[in-house]
């Protein structure tokens, strides 16, 4: 933990506040990227088994047993209770720093004033294998105030405390990265175990709008949106406009409507949004999908163009949205407009930024073939096979060759070495079953 230099200014003191729970493994790394920059680490540990106390204790940190009552909200409370410092910093043993992230972090601390503020970062979520990033904003340091506490059994908040205090919320740009939703089972547990708190938090304040999006939320990425769909709906006639939550909410329930078919309800939700939240990204992106499928390719093109400006200044929960994602499905409209060599070169631009994109691979593969450019195909294959840092997609891409020839024997084995890369599973398969149906028509 850092000291102040004898003779030095005192700055405002900092707490590092935590809630743990058997996190033996995620806690040193945690710990270790933030003990030098705090004057006191807190830890409240709501019943854990393993060695987390230890470690925590190993770092300087105050431990606290405190029992889990079904509220993150409680064990939060409580660490505030115990810290004695002007200002709260809150971490979760998953949550990373990295070196540029502590310089920023430590020049915040030394800007700290004598006021009740608060400070958002942008907290990523590293994604599991084959599934994207999330990026929300987040107050993770605030005045430590005894009016100033958290709310909500999960999801919990500061801001609420925050706004009623008429205090400011400063945006940053430090990064948070988390670790903990890469294991799909374990995000299943955290799904489960979430909606049983949203349920208890929705059936003690059932006109909570912001509980009501997250429940929805829930059923809807869970696979089940039409349980989903209505909760969303509540939280959005119940929401003020000046909610920071309700582009989400718009959002989601354009995405619910779209799983379910419900085109026409999608695109409404998603322009209604748009009027409030122009800078929504999701929204434009899912828009630009809309169009496409009517057939609408000049408008699809527009919303994608406007989501690839970079002074448009667009918000987005997944970062691709506003980059790789766009020149993707731009690529696929050039495409359809058989404007071949625009929608490479959008390929191409794709896979310069993200190398292992399977979707630009698997439509570059299909450009070069409909061509007769199978060489471009094979070098391609050539060069990923030389990248360690592609695993699997030279064989996805061996196999399309493999396809052309007939060689059915050859395909497979290269799906089933692809099929053994959990990010590339769903894309293996999907070929398999192509090469099934090749196969038996033969």
């Amino acid at each position: 933990m850092k000291t102040n230099a004898p003779g030095a200014p005192r700055k405002p003191k900092v707490s590092l506040g935590m809630i743990v729970k058997n996190e033996e493994d995620n806690l040193p790394a945690c710990l270790a990227s933030v003990a030098d920059l705090v004057d006191e680490i807190v830890v409240v540990d709501t019943g854990s088994t393993d060695r987390t106390k230890e470690i925590a204790q190993r770092f300087g940190a105050k431990v606290y047993d405190f029992p889990w009552v079904d509220s993150f909200a409680a064990a939060r409370n409580e660490a505030l209770r115990h810290s004695t410092g002007e200002w709260s910093l809150r971490l979760d043993a998953d949550d990373r720093l990295d070196e540029e992230n502590r310089r920023r972090l430590r020049n915040l601390f030394a800007g700290l004033k004598d006021e009740i503020a608060g400070y958002a970062v942008k907290y990523i979520g590293v994604a599991s294998a084959g599934s994207d990033e999330t990026v929300i904003n987040d107050v993770r340091l605030f005045r430590n105030h005894p009016s100033i506490r958290w709310k909500y059994r999960i999801h919990e908040l500061i801001a609420p405390a925050l706004k009623q205090a008429g205090a400011n919320i400063y945006p940053t740009d430090m990064v948070i990265h988390t670790v903990g939703y890469q294991d799909a089972g374990i995000l299943r547990r955290k799904q489960e175990r979430n909606r049983r708190l949203l349920l208890m938090e929705d059936a003690d304040h059932p006109n909570d709008p912001y509980m009501l999006f997250h429940l929805g939320w829930n059923y809807v990425s869970c696979g089940e949106t039409a349980q989903g769909l209505p909760y969303l709906q509540r939280s959005l006639d119940l929401a003020k406009p000046d909610d920071t939550f309700v582009g989400l909410v718009y959002g989601q329930l354009a995405r619910g409507y779209y799983q379910i078919g419900r085109r026409a309800e999608s695109l409404a939700v998603s322009r209604q949004g748009q009027r409030w939240f122009p800078q929504y990204a999701e929204l434009v992106f899912l828009e630009s999908i809309l169009l496409g499928e009517l057939g609408d390719l000049q408008g699809s093109e527009a919303c994608l163009r406007r989501l690839l400006d970079p002074t448009a200044g667009y918000v987005a929960t997944d970062m691709g949205l506003c980059s790789y994602k766009a020149r993707q499905n731009l690529a696929v409209i050039y495409s359809r407009q058989r404007r071949f060599s625009e929608a490479e070169a959008e390929w191409r631009r794709v896979l310069a930024e993200q190398p292992g994109y399977v979707p630009a691979w698997l439509s570059l593969a299909d450009l070069w073939l409909s061509a007769g450019r199978i060489s471009d195909l094979e070098q391609a294959v050539q060069s990923l096979q030389a990248q360690a840092s592609t695993p699997g997609i030279a064989d996805l891409l061996q196999a399309r060759v493999c396809l052309t020839r007939k060689d059915f024997t050859a395909a497979k084995e290269c799906l089933k070495r692809a099929a053994s890369i959990a990010a590339l599973t769903p894309w293996a398969r999907r070929m398999l079953g192509e090469v099934t149906k090749q196969e038996s028509g033969a």
